[in-house]
Order: C-alpha cells, then sequence, then structure tokens
C-alpha cells in the first residue's frame, strides 16, 4: 500500500530513508551473518507508509538480524539526521530500537542487539 506524496516534503523524507538504509548496508555488509540484508538487489524501491503510525519504509528492501525478519522505518516528517528504526513484527517483545546515533554510527541499543543475535 502507497501513500499520497506532498512535494516537496516527502522528496526529503524519502531521499532520507533511502540515505539511512544506504549507512546501514555499508555498516553491516559483510561483517558477518548476525545482520544482513536479505536481498542485493530489487526493481524499484517501494517507499510505503504504515498507516497506524505514519512512519514509511521500503517493502522491497529485506533486512533481517540473527535469522528473524526486521522491519526497518523512518518517523514521517523527522528531522533527526540519521531517524531509522527496527523493529520485529513477529517478536513484539524487542523493542523499537534506533539503529543509528546522531553521527550516523550504530547506536548503542542496535550494536546491543546484533552482539545477541
Amino acid at each position: 500500500m502507497s501513500y499520497v506524496r506532498v512535494l516537496p516534503r516527502d522528496l526529503f523524507n524519502e531521499a532520507n530513508l533511502l540515505k539511512c538504509l544506504g549507512q546501514l548496508w555499508l555498516l553491516v555488509d559483510g561483517k558477518g551473518p548476525a545482520a544482513q540484508f536479505d536481498n542485493e538487489w530489487c526493481h524499484r524501491f517501494e517507499v510505503v507508509q504504515d498507516p497506524s503510525d505514519g512512519s514509511i519504509s521500503v517493502s522491497t528492501v529485506r533486512f533481517s538480524m540473527g535469522g528473524r525478519r526486521a522491519h526497518l522505518s523512518r518517523p514521517l516528517n523527522s528531522r533527526e539526521p540519521w531517524p531509522l528504526y527496527i523493529s520485529f513484527p513477529d517478536h513484539p517483545e524487542i523493542d523499537v530500537t534506533p539503529v543509528f546515533d546522531d553521527q550516523g554510527k550504530l547506536s548503542h541499543e542496535f550494536t546491543l542487539l546484533l552482539v545477541t543475535a
């Protein structure tokens, strides 16, 4: 399911989401099976919105951690420089966690998830 975009706002929202996903790829790709992107290519980046909270994600880019399917999303209209969050739909006991700190490095909380994955 897609959403109605408002220009230019959503150009910036979606560009930031893609920037965050690219940064995550650079930081985890090839560094072990604990966290990995499950696809190396896709035909297009399908940005979708979660109607329950307004966050956006790319449905065609899949990510897993410790063998668990993960969901990477960005709050709509966030002013943070690296506003990417990870959650595990099949494991609601794991809290929604910020992926990055303000400098674009992996957050302490995300790093703890990597260690336990």
